[in-house]
């Protein structure tokens, strides 16, 4: 991992993305079955974890063996969710809605764009700043 994710804005903005690439891939692997009966749709949550964490300002770290353990890891103890759905399933079984799937792709894609354009331009920001404003 680079130095530049203990800045905890990068390091949130990293977490945000991997949430969206483990959505992308849960959501991909539902379109991919389906047809497989008995298949049961699976849903990634992570943005609750991501706003938790974010909204504790500080975290306590272990900096010591002696010290008492921390409930949290941090930053890199943020784990996504998943979640099974087991309503609207069909006769066979399988619970994946094609139209409720494809929606979440739609949305996943344009947040995922969106916050790359965004980190992109803080990160062009800093190295203007480092470049002396361009001088």
């Amino acid at each position: 991992m680079s130095d530049i994710y203990k800045i905890s804005q990068f390091g949130y903005t990293q977490k945000a993305l991997d949430g969206m690439v483990a959505r992308q891939n849960a959501i991909a692997a539902n379109l991919a079955n389906a047809t497989t009966p008995g298949y049961k749709q699976v849903e990634v949550k992570f943005e609750k974890n991501l706003r938790d964490l974010m909204g504790t300002g500080f975290a306590m770290r272990e900096t010591n063996p002696g010290h008492m353990p921390t409930r949290g890891k941090g930053l890199y103890g943020l784990k996504e969710s998943y979640t099974v759905s087991l309503s609207q399933e069909k006769l066979d079984g399988n619970s994946v809605d094609l139209e409720d799937q494809f929606g979440k792709s739609a949305a996943n894609s344009l947040n995922y764009a969106t916050l790359t354009t965004a980190f992109n331009k803080k990160l062009d920001s800093i190295f203007s700043a480092i470049k002396g404003g361009g001088k």
